[in-house]
């Protein structure tokens, strides 16, 4: 009875998510439906790279406001300084006023860069000008949204005719949507870092007991940027996959997007006070808000009541934590 218990408590978030995936089969017969699964495994891959990342941030019991605005500001300023770069050989990459055309390879190279300077950005003002996480990555998601707004002019850049840059967003891989199978690959690589590896141990270290921490030997700042490059990489893919699905580049794309990825890390038991969580974990409560959202829309309730029974779930994964403690 004990063991029982004890797998419950240990594993309750997979129990949840069984059960919401059952809920769902009940409720509506679109549910099981490949079309619906496969829009299900589209919306996750996004919402659960970018939680993916800020899980690693609220390790180490910081937090980042800018992966919302840090989704818009990458493909956009990949766009631009793709265009000027291939401008100098005569290669146009954006015709008529807003459709890119070329330079694929070149645009998601930057959009990945980008993401990791911001990134490494946000960890060096928090770390070495002792700036809390809140005000830094706060400022950050105010300025990418203004520096997106000034590059783009506010209008969106479409994508539709780089005809390449579908697959990642919309291709499937034996019914099995190619940036699912990302995510998934994201997520194993987190879980192998943080279990098997002499990061996971630092990580946790870094925000469980920072003093205890540096007494050992780890040298906590270095992680602290670290897991912000995470956090500005995840972000990134997370972009390509959501410009890639839209087939456009806009400056209002994924706002609130940085609620919603700590919202997955509180369902999945990480909190802002560091040390404590599962990546795995976190990988299920994205796929359980994923399919909460497409209960709510295959039954027809409008926005705001999607929004409150977001909210209740939140409420009631903080609670379940008390519980725990």
């Amino acid at each position: 009875m004990v063991n029982f218990m004890l797998f419950l408590r240990r594993n309750i978030i997979l129990i949840i998510f069984i059960m919401i995936f059952i809920i769902g089969s009940l409720i509506s017969k679109a549910f099981l439906s490949l079309y619906n699964l496969q829009n299900i495994a589209i919306n996750v891959s996004i919402i659960g790279v970018i939680a993916i990342g800020q899980m690693v941030v609220m390790l180490t019991r910081q937090i980042d406001l800018s992966v919302g605005a840090l989704m818009a500001f990458c493909p956009i300023a990949a766009i631009k300084i793709t265009q000027f770069i291939l401008a100098k050989y005569g290669i146009r990459v954006i015709q008529g006023a807003n459709y890119v055309s070329e330079g694929l390879e070149m645009i998601i190279l930057f959009s990945i860069i980008f993401g990791c300077l911001i990134g490494y950005l946000n960890g060096f003002i928090t770390v070495k000008a002792n700036v809390p996480p809140l005000i830094t990555t706060l400022g950050m998601l105010f300025t990418l949204r203004g520096i997106s707004y000034i590059l783009s002019g506010g209008f969106p850049l479409y994508l539709t005719s780089l005809s390449k840059f579908r697959w990642l967003g919309t291709e499937t891989f034996f019914n099995v949507p190619v940036c699912f199978l990302l995510f998934i690959l994201i997520g194993l690589i987190g879980v192998f870092l943080l279990n098997y590896t002499k990061i996971g141990p630092r990580v946790y270290s870094t925000g469980g007991n920072e003093r205890a921490a540096i007494y050992s030997g780890i040298n906590v700042n270095f992680f602290k940027i670290m897991v912000y490059v995470i956090s500005g990489f995840c972000a990134s893919i997370a972009a390509l996959i959501y410009s890639s699905r839209l087939e456009s580049a806009e400056v209002a794309q994924a706002t609130g997007y940085e609620f919603i990825s700590i919202a997955i890390v509180i369902i999945g038991g990480t909190t802002l006070e560091g040390g404590r969580g599962r990546l795995l974990d976190t990988v299920f409560a994205a796929l359980i808000l994923a399919i909460v959202i497409n209960i709510t829309n295959l039954v027809g309730l409008l926005v705001w009541y999607q929004n409150l029974i977001i909210g209740l779930v939140i409420i009631g994964a903080a609670f379940a934590y008390l519980r725990k403690k």
